[in-house]
């Protein structure tokens, strides 16, 4: 067995400019692109002061990289008895139960980002084992002045795509497939605008059914007088603790959440990626009433999060015009595919998005609290609602073939 070593640090400057360019080019040549693995948004949750971020590589005895992964302690918030979730009438009851005061709070431990959706965690080299590098890192004491003085009892790894189409009937949750003790959970998939064959607005509209495309030109007629425009690191700075005041009226609200973006987030972001991360600023008669940030690499445009005035919503369909916006700077930077996240299947489908199942590891420490996750995860499942179908096509499967570029998701032991 090949003796392997293991770097981790809390601190962007602890890792030299060679190292985070080495970083890059094993995340290049793994071939599993991720925005989120890359080292400017690493660099970036390091440097926040209000996360506990922990980056790591692995190095062989000759000191080649051969492993490179990011893990965060957080905080998941359970806040109201959300519906996403169906089960048994056992499991209803006990939902309410547990939230009858409120709700619940507890330490995650997590590897991969809590705020990005999808395989972002970790990358290695073919013969490594990924479960005894993995174990070393979650297996560490807490990260830094984070939000707990120890290490969360509860662990995550995530996200594993899935070979499953959607409403399949076929369950990921209270399955154990990774490593003894753990199990899998599955929540709302990835919405995924695959823009091959796509490459301008009006091949975008021209690809839709009639009633998708009259409902994205309602859209656009219903958000004419909202303007948007691109901000720099400046003045992101001058109204972040605004911005996040924005995001908050919609992540605040959201029955489950792991983990929080920090108002902090927003320029670090933009100072570490530059042209890579965008933010605009939406405003109304000159007030300030949303905004929507997110990234590109070239290949892929990740839509991060937005933030808005609720009560303009529906009157001037904001949330729907931003995820339009999303869709614009795909076509405009060559991309093939617009990740918009979880969350409002439904509105995103009528957009042209396919959903991508995915599903992540859970353990938790304390064996009886782990059996209780284990039988709730038994006992429900995502909900699988049929989605809008907004293309002209319907043979295509085009969620496929938005991820036709990535490795497929290898079979895993039972």
């Amino acid at each position: 067995m090949v003796k392997l070593s293991m770097q981790t640090v809390t601190d962007a400057s602890s890792f030299s400019e060679a190292l985070w360019a080495d970083w890059d080019a094993f995340l290049k040549a793994s071939q599993e692109p991720s925005i989120h693995l890359s080292s400017p948004v690493i660099r970036a949750g390091l440097r926040s002061p209000n996360r506990a971020v922990r980056a790591a590589i692995w190095e062989d005895e000759r000191g080649v990289l051969v492993g490179i992964a990011v893990c965060e302690d957080s905080e998941a918030v359970s806040q109201s008895v959300d519906d996403f979730l169906e089960g048994s009438r056992m499991f209803a009851r006990a939902k309410a139960w547990l939230h009858r005061r409120g709700g619940l709070r507890f330490g995650v431990r997590v590897i991969g980002s809590p705020l990005a959706s999808g395989p972002h965690g970790s990358r290695f080299a073919p013969g490594v084992d990924e479960w005894r590098c993995l174990r070393e890192l979650l297996d560490l004491p807490a990260i830094g002045d984070g939000p707990r003085s120890s290490a969360p009892g509860t662990q995550i790894v995530k996200d594993k795509p899935s070979p499953e189409p959607w409403a399949s009937g076929h369950r990921h949750s209270g399955r154990t497939t990774w490593q003894r003790g753990w199990v899998d959970l599955e929540f709302d998939p990835v919405m995924r605008v695959n823009l091959q064959n796509k490459d301008s607005w009006d091949g975008y509209l021209a690809g839709m059914r009639t009633k998708a495309r009259t409902k994205v030109k309602r859209i656009q007629t219903l958000s004419k007088a909202l303007e948007f425009r691109a901000l720099n690191a400046d003045e992101i700075a001058e109204i972040q603790a605004e911005l996040h005041a924005l995001y908050m009226n919609v992540y605040g609200r959201v029955g489950f959440r792991l983990g929080c973006l920090q108002k902090e987030d927003f320029v670090l972001l933009k100072q570490e990626m530059g042209e890579q991360f965008q933010l605009w600023a939406a405003t109304l008669g000159g007030e300030l009433v949303g905004f929507h940030c997110g990234m590109c690499n070239g290949h892929e445009v990740e839509a991060f999060f937005v933030g808005f005035e609720g009560s303009l919503n529906k009157s001037h369909a904001l949330y729907q015009r931003m995820l339009l916006e999303f869709i614009q700077w795909g076509l405009r930077e060559g991309c093939r595919v617009v990740n918009l996240g979880r969350t409002a299947l439904d509105i995103k489908a009528s957009l042209g998005a396919e959903p991508q199942r995915l599903f992540l590891h859970e353990r938790i420490r304390n064996p009886f609290v782990h059996r209780m996750a284990q039988w709730a995860a038994r006992a429900s499942a995502p909900k699988q609602p049929p989605l809008k179908r907004a293309w002209k096509d319907e043979t295509v499967a085009i969620c496929d073939a938005t991820v036709q570029d990535e490795p497929k998701a290898k079979p895993l032991p039972a």
